[in-house]
């Protein structure tokens, strides 16, 4: 079945798809009555994601993991009794997975007062240890986390405003223990000219070689997106990169930063918000490091939207294939999520093939996006109830392997799925949908069994074989 998939993703990586060819999940909440702001989404293990997010009226960090099946968790409180989070809609909480690993960054609240702090999970989010302190700032304050890991070293990259709130740029703290203890941070970003904008998110990414910090400068009220770059792990940072172009005049903060992924090990992908002729848009370019030249520069939009009030975009990438999301004004009765995805062998996010997968008359914004063997994970922020929702977007047929203790294989077409069943033990065949209920429920015997399909909803669907305390479960997409 692994074969399968690797065919799957080589189709997805070699041509364009069509709104038609995704499935898509219903929203779901991932917790009642605890915020909505600034929602993050990561991978923690195969088909289970995590996702944070902060209380405004509480002051709180939340982690809450999906539990594979039909929801999530109860949420995690992060943060200690009495060490209030800083919490805003547009900037927040950052985290990363490694292995079973799961770090969480997020500053506490007081404009000249607050600090950066991590929290760290070694079991895969199911609990977390002690806070430990990010930042060694004597002077001024710091701003606006961000984090990444690369074989157990951490980087985290925060804005340092001088006391008073003057002169803000970008520091980068490493932790090579694991984030336990932080190194003192180093000044990233003073080769730019200007200085960094006060109030927008930044982002950065690791990998073998390059040590990477996004964020959007501020040269005269020209407000567009640069990057500072280490070849030495954060030890100095020598380079930078003008990622964006558009010459951004405003004279306040616009309070929305870039996100950017490694494509390859010298290419990156990198998707923002600017504003062109008094209208917003949304930008996504890809960038050789080897030739310092952007390959790509592709604006980002759907014919469903308005396409002058996109903002907030996010961008994930995985097995060739970059995904999207932003949040539009939709028809014009509502703040909507869309999303969109290309392969990086052409890079084409064709608007006609852009998805709203919020189309009610409500507030839903502020999303976040990552993508496993086919499947999107999305998250977003819903105004009517202030909580946080999350959905799944998928492949048509698309299969997830979560469980494999049984030898069974599965093979999923467009009106049936052949279960090949190689032991000698009888076993249960249960397979349920994405809310838990059961569709299909048998014993079986036989080497093959073929479940027809063809009149089942589009959507995503568990396979379950059950023998004795052995168990092999699948996630399939229809």
């Amino acid at each position: 079945m692994k074969n399968t998939c690797i065919l799957l993703l080589a189709i997805i990586a070699t041509t364009q798809l069509s709104a038609q060819d995704f499935t898509f999940t219903a929203p779901i909440q991932v917790a009642e009555s605890s915020g909505n702001h600034h929602p993050q989404v990561e991978l923690i293990e195969p088909g289970r994601v995590g996702v944070t997010w902060t209380s405004n009226g509480t002051k709180d960090i939340y982690f809450s993991k999906h539990n594979g099946v039909d929801g999530f968790d109860d949420p995690i409180q992060l943060n200690p009794d009495g060490l209030e989070v800083q919490s805003y809609d547009w900037s927040g909480p950052d985290f990363a997975v490694e292995g079973d690993n799961v770090y969480v960054v997020f500053r506490s609240l007081g404009y000249e007062t607050g600090h950066v702090y991590i929290v760290k999970s070694t079991d895969k989010g199911e609990t977390f240890g002690d806070t430990v302190r990010v930042d060694a700032l004597e002077d001024g304050f710091a701003q606006y986390p961000d984090l990444a890991v690369f074989n157990d070293t951490v980087y985290v990259t925060f804005m340092n405003h001088d006391d008073g709130g003057a002169n803000p740029s970008y520091d980068v703290a490493r932790s090579v223990d694991g984030g336990l203890t932080f190194e003192t941070e180093v000044l990233a970003a003073a080769l730019i000219p200007g200085e960094a904008c006060d109030c927008c998110q930044p982002e950065i990414i690791v990998n073998a070689e390059f040590v990477i910090v996004f964020f959007r400068n501020n040269d005269e009220n020209i407000r567009d997106i640069k990057a500072i770059t280490s070849i030495d792990r954060a030890a100095s940072f020598t380079e930078w990169i003008s990622l964006d172009d558009h010459n951004w005049y405003i004279p306040g903060c616009p309070s929305t930063g870039p996100d950017a992924r490694f494509i390859e090990t010298s290419k990156l992908v990198s998707i923002y918000k600017s504003e062109v002729d008094g209208e917003g848009k949304v930008f996504l370019n890809v960038y050789d490091l080897e030739a310092d030249a952007s390959t790509d520069l592709v604006e980002i939009y759907g014919t469903s939207g308005t396409s002058g009030n996109l903002n907030y975009p996010q961008v994930c990438y995985n097995d060739g294939v970059i995904g999207v999301v932003w949040e539009d004004g939709g028809d014009g009765t509502s703040q909507d999520v869309f999303f969109n995805q290309s392969a990086t062998g052409s890079i084409d996010f064709n608007p006609d093939n852009a998805i709203n997968l919020t189309a009610i008359a409500a507030v839903q914004s502020k999303p976040d996006i990552t993508l496993d063997n086919g499947v999107f994970h999305v998250v977003y922020a819903d105004a009517t109830d202030f909580s946080v929702y999350y959905m799944q977007v998928a492949v048509a047929n698309a299969i997830d392997e979560l469980q494999l203790d049984l030898d069974a294989t599965i093979f999923a077409s467009k009106d049936q799925i052949i279960v090949t069943y190689k032991e000698t033990d009888m076993a249960s065949l249960i397979i349920t949908d994405l809310n838990g209920r059961i569709v299909l429920e048998q014993l079986i015997t036989e080497q093959e069994t073929i479940v027809r399909t063809a009149e089942w909803v589009k959507g995503i669907y568990f396979v379950q074989l059950k023998s004795g305390d052995k168990n092999f479960v699948k996630k399939i997409v229809r």
